[in-house]
């Protein structure tokens, strides 16, 4: 299992506009059958989580998901993501635990892109190098 170093900013704002700042660091363990993975960024418009990835030949994405990372529901109850490998919608497997989400999605020969779509995601997450990236989260 390979592990993507995720270091989260968090800009608190209350309501009597006093400032705070929280840093976090999370992980996003993956295991990737005959390919590698090259990014992970966020994308706060379809609450998404894409992944990049490099595979030679079909194989398959394990990876766990922390909820205050990306998370699917729906009042309150958990709800299922959506895959979508370069633009496809593909079925996966999911285990669901109190604070992380696992999924295994398989994937075929050639596929750039997995985007895992749920209903909330970190506001800011980019890659700044192999294995690290940043992120970012204001809460009012």
């Amino acid at each position: 299992m390979k592990t993507f170093l995720v270091s989260l900013l968090t800009i608190i704002v209350s309501i009597n506009g006093e400032v705070r700042t929280e840093n976090q660091n999370m992980k996003i363990e993956y295991e990737i059958t005959s390919g590698s993975v090259n990014s992970f960024t966020s994308d706060t418009n379809t609450t998404s989580l894409i992944i990049n990835t490099t595979v030679q030949e079909d194989g398959s994405l394990k990876v766990i998901l922390p909820r205050n990372i990306i998370d699917s529901t729906h009042e309150e109850q958990d709800d299922i993501f959506y895959i979508l490998i370069d633009g496809e919608e593909v079925i996966h497997t999911e285990t669901i635990d109190e604070d992380k989400r696992t999924l295994i999605i398989s994937y075929t020969k050639g596929s750039r892109q997995v985007e895992v779509i749920g209903t909330s995601t970190i506001n800011e997450l980019v890659t700044i190098e192999e294995d690290l990236a940043l992120a970012t989260m204001i809460r009012i």
